[in-house]
């Protein structure tokens, strides 16, 4: 293990090209153990092993090309720098130019209209032509013209020579159309790229105008709403309406992959970014085209970063993580459009980066990736690289930190996002969720408290818990849901099957406009069912190198620490309705027991998320049908966490279907009714009449 020294982050010139062509050094040695040399001509970087991949499978493909010309920006900023430190890299830098000519001329060999075929490419040995293959070519031009005038002749040749075919594969072709499940805004996005990089290295082809005319056309049809199509206003020459052959995303720029909203799609505005850096670099003015909805997309965005430089994904994340994200877009959101949020980000994440690298300490820029040379994990790796290698080679803009609190009071409002059935508190004291359709169909809620950001994460089945028969794991379906949203809070009622209706779960959420309480209410119901596992509630805890690899709780009676990996893999009965964790998240129940699992190892190489996640939940009083029958209390922030103890009061309603609770808030007491049935009640509590309407859940606080 190398003991790498910090980056000096308090150094008004953080981050410099210095900084990250350090970093960049730093992975050299990592990755040089993984470059095979094919012949005196040819060689790459990884495995072509599938076998060896980790974790395995995937498109065979994109887990080589993709990795290798992500890698190859890498080193070709290194070898234009001024900064490249040899003796940190362990190489010298001609080693760096015959690794761009000969993997350059290795890739262009294996392409459909190259003469090699070499097991696993997936065409016939070759690769091309593909769904995600115009972001490959486009990553390899950027690198081959960043060092255009060192490369060998061939080499150069080889390069526009696939360049151009990929990009003939648009003559004539209009973008394609995705709203719902799976936009197509990133493949929109880095086919403009492609195109971008075409026309402006190539500019006396015959196709070069087509060509630029095609990447004009997919650049602003990346994010495209129903109102985009009905614009008549005058844009290059001609009405919007005419441009537009697409609806990426919803009317409110939520876009939606794998399944439900996905934030980080929104963030495939860099690929129309790097699409302009080909005009720029090549001294050309972009067309406007690629700045389309660019900072609309943006601002839903950046409602989800959190102050340390992370993004909270509250609809699910299928990806990593807390993986180091470094992102040439947040670069130019600064730069071109004074967004001090973006340059906050970019310099968290570079310090986040700095941080991982030191906790590997073998070159990896993720500490919690395996050693891999193929698949996923390698792919993440290479990819920081050749997002380092764009900042460099676009110039690093002068970026700083704000201050937590400015950061925090700009966040602070309620969002709903009705196309994804998603509703967001943001306040001083942190973020808080709900959302009825999320990754693989799921319901999930979120909770993020401030000084929690490292630690408090979540996962499919965040606040909703855990049904099994036999064994099996059971998934929701969310039935319907009644959704009233303030600019401090929102609440949310509604109903979810399970089983093919044989459980039927009711469930209310409560954000108040406190910004630091919120109120789970969960009602769920069975008929002929016996169940093997019945979890309720279900926070997540990310208990990583981040937070040191411990966190503390407390609970009636008792002070833990909790160790991350290497632990001692664990539930441990609290005996306790109230717990607060890592000082910042309190939680308590209305009589309910909480139970703490101390997971103790990674989920990899299963899973991508790769992270250690520990979890709070309940093993709920069954009582006949009633399988399920409480509330809790969460309650964010450290002033929060200090309140924690009030307790949470179940009132009696004598009324079927209705659920009503008391507890405090940090204004004063408040009663929440909620009522699961299909019509309104009158309900008497605390010598007043209130009345609930069907399926919905009132709030009367004093």
């Amino acid at each position: 293990m190398i003991d790498y020294p910090p980056l000096d982050t308090n150094a008004p010139t953080f981050p410099s090209e210095a900084d990250l062509i350090h970093l960049m050094c730093r992975h050299i040695p990592y990755i040089e153990q993984y470059w095979v040399d094919d012949d005196d001509a040819h060689g790459y970087f990884g495995t072509l092993d599938e076998n060896e991949f980790q974790p395995p499978g995937g498109p065979i493909n994109e887990m080589i090309i993709r990795s290798l010309g992500d890698e190859l920006r890498g080193y070709a900023a290194l070898h234009q720098s001024a900064f490249f430190d040899p003796a940190l890299a362990g190489i010298e830098k001609p080693v760096l130019l015959d690794r761009l000519n000969r993997c350059l001329r290795w890739i262009c060999a294996h392409h459909l209209s190259g003469s090699r075929k070499t097991e696993p490419l997936e065409w016939n040995g070759q690769w091309g032509d593909d769904w995600e293959s115009s972001l490959w070519i486009a990553d390899i031009a950027m690198a081959a013209n960043h060092v255009a005038n060192e490369l060998e002749p061939d080499v150069i040749e080889a390069v526009h020579r696939v360049l151009a075919f990929e990009a003939d594969r648009f003559l004539g072709v209009d973008p394609p159309d995705g709203r719902w499940h799976d936009t197509k805004e990133e493949e929109n996005a880095w086919d403009s790229y492609l195109l971008a990089w075409a026309h402006c290295l190539l500019p006396d082809h015959p196709h070069a105008d087509e060509w630029l005319y095609r990447g004009k056309l997919f650049a602003i049809n990346t994010f495209t709403t129903d109102l985009d199509r009905v614009d008549t206003r005058l844009f290059d020459g001609r009405p919007l309406k005419d441009w537009i052959c697409t609806q990426t995303s919803h009317p409110d720029l939520t876009v939606e992959n794998h399944g439900s909203f996905h934030p980080g799609y929104l963030g495939c505005g860099v690929l129309l970014m790097t699409g302009r850096l080909a005009f720029t670099l090549t001294g050309k003015t972009p067309p406007s085209h690629y700045l389309h909805h660019i900072y609309d997309a943006w601002k839903v965005l950046r409602r989800f970063f959190l102050y340390n430089g992370f993004t909270a994904y509250p609809s699910g994340q299928d990806w990593t993580y807390h993986e180091p994200d470094i992102s040439y877009q947040h670069a130019v959101m600064f730069e071109e459009f004074g967004d001090r949020f973006a340059g906050h980000m970019l310099w968290q994440n570079l310090k986040y980066l700095d941080e991982s690298m030191r906790d590997a300490g073998d070159g990896r820029f993720n500490a919690r990736m395996p050693h891999t040379a193929g698949g996923r994990y390698f792919q993440f790796e290479t990819g920081i690289m050749g997002q380092l290698g764009t900042l460099v080679i676009a110039s690093v803009p002068d970026i700083s930190p704000i201050s937590v609190e400015e950061f925090r009071r700009e966040q602070v409002g309620t969002d709903a996002y009705p196309y994804v059935w998603l509703q967001v508190r943001r306040s001083k004291q942190g973020l808080f969720s709900f959302a009825w359709r999320s990754l693989s169909h799921s319901v999930m809620g979120m909770v993020v408290p401030a000084g929690g950001e490292d630690t408090l994460g979540s996962e499919q089945d965040a606040f909703i818990g855990r049904f099994e028969i036999n064994g099996e794991r059971l998934k929701p379906t969310p039935l319907f849901h009644t959704d009233h949203t303030s600019q401090k809070g929102f609440t949310t009622t509604g109903v979810i099957e399970y089983a093919d209706g044989r459980i039927r779960q009711s469930i209310a959420v409560v954000a108040l406009e406190d910004g630091e309480t919120s109120l789970l209410i969960d009602w769920t119901t069975v008929a002929d069912v016996a169940l093997s596992l019945n979890e309720g509630f279900g926070v997540y805890i990310m208990n990583d190198f981040l937070n040191g690899n411990r966190v503390p709780i407390s609970f009636e009676g008792a002070r833990r620490t909790i160790r991350g990996v290497g632990g001692r893999a664990q539930v441990i009965e609290t005996g306790s309705t109230w717990i607060k964790i890592a000082g910042c998240l309190g939680i308590e129940t209305c009589g309910e027991q909480l139970f703490y699992e101390d997971a103790s190892e990674r989920n990899t190489p299963e899973r991508w998320k790769n992270l250690l996640q520990d979890r709070v939940f309940l093993r709920p009083k069954v009582s006949g049908r009633n399988v399920r029958d409480y509330a809790c209390v969460i309650r964010q922030g450290r002033a929060g966490t200090r309140r924690i103890g009030h307790g949470v009061e179940r009132l009696q309603t004598a009324q079927d279907g209705v659920r009503a609770y008391r507890f405090r808030s940090r204004t004063g007491d408040v009663i929440a009714v909620a009522n699961f049935t299909t019509v309104s009640k009158s309900v008497e509590l605390a010598g007043r009449l209130i009345q609930v309407p069907a399926m919905d859940t009132v709030l009367i606080e004093d």
